[in-house]
């Protein structure tokens, strides 16, 4: 999730192009709340930064390894029926209407970059 996280920041900040995307709403909204971080405040670690270890070295600290390791394994879980009904809207506007409950979110977003930016 990082990596796409700090695309977005990228494309937030002078000279880019955030088009359709957002940052601070649901899966970065979760990241950004467990770094205790706005995103204002996010943004400007990335625009600091050299690159993206340097931003996760940045952030590193905020939590400890276990702390890091339970987010990551609670954002792999979620699901579109996790999405939250503020939220739905315009993840399916995104996303499509007709998306299996069960599907993961992840997998919903790796197919997004996949069709935005090409295969890995």
């Amino acid at each position: 999730m990082l990596p796409r996280m700090i695309d977005v920041a990228r494309a937030k900040l002078p000279g880019g192009d955030i088009g359709q995307y957002q940052i601070g709403l649901g899966m970065s909204g979760l990241v950004l709340r467990h770094l205790g971080m706005e995103v204002d405040e996010f943004v400007e670690c990335v625009r600091n930064a050299n690159d993206e270890a340097d931003v996760v070295a940045q952030l590193i600290g905020r939590k400890t390894d276990r702390e890091h390791r339970a987010l990551s394994l609670r954002l792999r879980r979620v699901t579109a029926a996790d999405v939250p009904p503020d939220l739905r809207e315009s993840f399916e506007r995104f996303y499509g209407a007709d998306l299996p409950a069960s599907r993961r979110v992840f997998d919903i977003l790796e197919e997004d970059d996949a069709r935005a930016f090409g295969p890995k």
